[in-house]
């Protein structure tokens, strides 16, 4: 007995240290909010860029039209200045940021590549970094060591593609294809490995595989990571694609990795997008997202939208279609030759804002702006093509009008978690945090140089940053207001208009009729160990508060029995008839209605063998307090329970030791791999806890004889 004793003290002891060692934990809790070791973080974010690749003009001496991946630091191009990394990240933590966003490439990970090594590189000597991995590593640790967390940004599938790719096979011809007096073009390189056109010369090819490789490789860097944004705006796919990029991502992810976030951006406008009037950003367009989200844990997701304003791309809706038809249809070059005038309407772009992302705040998800920003004195500053097509603007404050019309709406929406774009200044279309002497006319070798930081959008950031969270549901319709003359909105044209770094071509569009309602389940699926309880979260997201609900769901109940139905956190006291299997009545009502997403809790368990379930939702009534109809949509979730055996998480077929400390790792936050969490949760209470590994401990030393529920 005394040995026996002495094992269970033993892996009690593992345990407390594992616990010490323990790495952060980040999350989403119910409410959408990112958590840090169960605490809620407020992300204040910027990008730090330059690892994933710049241009280098044709010009240049030692690499003409290279790509070297170095990060901009403000000590470069011969002119030397007592700037370090590790002094940088104190300075940006000092300001405020308690994030950084850092895009790379897969060249990025690759040591070797002669683009990330002299004598390509032209930071300091003293500040070098000879190979762009350790470049990247260097990096993580400064920024760790200045107290900030890391968001590691897959930019692109190529340090000379950059902004253009899209997708993970991208080819040519790009967005940038067709402009003039501009030295940036690339329509000699390409990611697919075959069909390109003749005038390619440089194939990075890549694709899922090598995109899920990458994926492993950075989960598994140490550091302050918080997650990982799986691929900079995938304008390319559709969101059905791209949803299921975004499992395969969480996949690769947690199995390395089980701490940190996915951070998914949204398509293009090769998917719906709501209405046709406004035409969303790369990346910006989540509309299907909160009707077809991944089946991945919500808890473990971070939608992700880009949005800029005038100095990014001039879309067609910054101009008054009534005093100026003829500018509805077209953006960017097209939109200057037109001499089409800016007027920034905060209500036009809020119906935008909030048909694309908005609205899945108030469904419970985490939204983090991945992407805002711009330069606050467009057209001044702008390359010099831009500033002689744009002279004729009356409105010189356009973009400084739009990024504060931004800031107020994401307050008023709750949604304050934000990466801005960029903390240095090497973006020519927005520049940065820091300032820089560099002028595209007056002043070209100032490039590379930081002078201070811009006093306005630090103000700007900081009104976001200490933003009371709203309370109640904000009033922002998802369905646009049709403006005055396009009372029934038209698809607008294709258009082969250039577009600009972070902007997409606009294409037809088409606009779904959206119920005003959707009650639906968190996950669209659950694999769950035989005996096994587990539970799911039914939201709602509504128009207006909920005053009553009845729903009828069915199930399969030779696979899983009903073990209770709660309120899942919205104030509505369900009453629930459980009595004929396969079936739920469940009703619910509140006099004055009640405003949230999480409508009910329901917990399962699962039957003694393996086997299948669909769980369905009809939704007989919805209703505000005045009787009107909130929807009828409804959508359920499959559920598969797996043949394993309480107690052996490894799935090696018998119960040891290791399968304790597994949970117990588990428990902790750190990775693990093969883990079956159906088998882990061996007291079948629904979760799995450090009660879980002892009972295993317990059982491997002869304590207990059975692990079953």
């Amino acid at each position: 007995m005394m040995k026996k004793v002495l094992s269970v003290a033993a892996i009690m002891i593992l345990i407390i240290c594992a616990t010490v060692s323990a790495a952060n934990v980040w999350r989403v809790d119910a409410n959408g909010n990112i958590t840090l070791n169960g605490t809620i973080f407020r992300v204040k974010g910027g990008s730090w860029f330059g690892l994933e690749g710049r241009y280098e003009i044709s010009s240049d001496q030692n690499n003409p039209r290279g790509a070297p991946m170095e990060l901009y630091m403000g000590n470069v191009w011969g002119q030397p200045s007592s700037r370090t990394i590790a002094g940088d990240a104190t300075e940006i933590k000092n300001l405020g940021f308690n994030a950084v966003r850092i895009p790379l490439v897969p060249q990025t990970l690759d040591d070797n590549d002669p683009q990330g090594r002299d004598p390509v590189l032209k930071n300091t000597q003293s500040e070098r970094i000879q190979g762009a991995f350790t470049a990247l590593k260097t990096v993580i640790s400064a920024c760790t060591n200045a107290g900030l967390h890391i968001l590691l940004d897959i930019h692109s599938c190529s340090n000379y593609l950059g902004w253009r790719a899209g997708r993970f096979d991208a080819k040519p011809p790009w967005a940038d294809s067709n402009r003039n007096d501009y030295d940036f073009k690339r329509d000699d390189c390409s990611c697919a490995a075959s069909g390109n056109p003749s005038g390619v010369t440089r194939i990075q090819a890549y694709d899922a595989t090598k995109w899920q490789a990458n994926l492993r490789t950075l989960a598994g860097l140490s550091g302050n990571i918080m997650g990982i944004d799986i691929f900079n705006e995938p304008h390319d796919y559709t969101w059905s694609e791209w949803r299921g990029y975004i499992d395969q991502a969480y996949s690769a992810i947690n199995g390395v990795n089980s701490n940190i976030l996915v951070f998914a951006e949204g398509v293009g406008n090769k998917s719906a997008f709501g209405s046709a009037d406004h035409n969303p950003n790369w990346g910006e367009n989540l509309y299907e997202a909160g009707t077809n989200p991944p089946t991945m844990p919500k808890e473990r997701l971070v939608y992700e939208p880009h949005c800029y304003g005038p100095s990014v791309c001039t879309q067609d809706f910054f101009a008054d279609w009534n005093a100026q038809p003829q500018c509805k249809g077209i953006i960017e070059d097209a939109f200057g030759d037109a001499k089409c005038q800016i007027v920034i309407n905060p209500t036009i772009l809020e119906a935008g804002w909030q048909e694309h992302f908005g609205y899945l705040k108030a469904q419970g998800y985490a939204v983090c702006v991945g992407e805002f920003g711009g330069n606050l004195d467009w057209p001044s500053k702008a390359e010099t093509r831009m500033q002689n097509r744009y002279s004729y603007l009356t409105n010189k404050q356009s973009d400084s009008q739009w990024q504060n019309a931004f800031v107020n709406y994401l307050i008023k929406v709750g949604i304050l978690d934000s990466f801005y774009w960029s903390i240095n200044p090497e973006s020519s279309d927005t520049y940065g945090i820091f300032t820089t002497p560099y002028d595209p006319v007056s002043n070209t070798g100032g490039w590379g140089t930081w002078s201070g930081t811009d006093s306005r959008k630090l103000e700007l950031l900081r009104k976001l940053w200490n933003a009371t969270p709203p309370s109640g549901t904000p009033v922002v319709s998802r369905t646009a207001t049709p403006r005055p003359g396009t009372s029934t909105p038209t698809p607008r044209p294709g258009t082969a208009t250039p577009v600009p770094s972070r902007t997409a071509t606009p294409r037809p569009g088409t606009t779904p009729p959206v119920g005003s309602a959707n009650v639906y389940t968190s996950q669209t699926s659950y694999t769950v160990a035989m005996n096994a309880q587990f539970t799911t979260q039914i939201l709602v997201s509504a128009s207006a508060p909920v005053a009553s609900y009845g729903l009828v769901i069915t199930y399969s109940s030779s696979a899983i029995s009903v073990v209770s139905v709660a309120d899942g956190g919205i104030g509505i006291s369900p009453t629930a008839n459980t009595n004929t299997p396969g079936t739920i009545n469940v009703a619910g009502f509140d006099a004055s209605g009640k405003s949230g997403t999480n409508l009910l809790t329901i917990t399962w368990k699962a039957g003694a063998s393996a086997s299948t379930s669909n769980i369905s939702i009809t939704v007989d009534t919805l209703t505000d307090a005045s009787y009107n109809s909130l929807g009828t949509v409804g959508r359920g979730a499959s559920v598969t329970v797996t043949a394993s055996t309480p107690g052996d998480v490894n799935g090696d077929g018998s119960i040891t030791i290791v399968d304790a400390l597994m949970v117990a790792q588990y428990y902790v936050g750190l990775p693990v791999s093969n883990f079956n969490q159906g088998a882990a949760d061996n007291n079948c209470d629904g979760s799995i806890t450090i009660v879980d590994a002892l009972r295993i401990a317990q059982y491997y030393v002869g304590l207990l004889t059975s692990l079953s529920c």
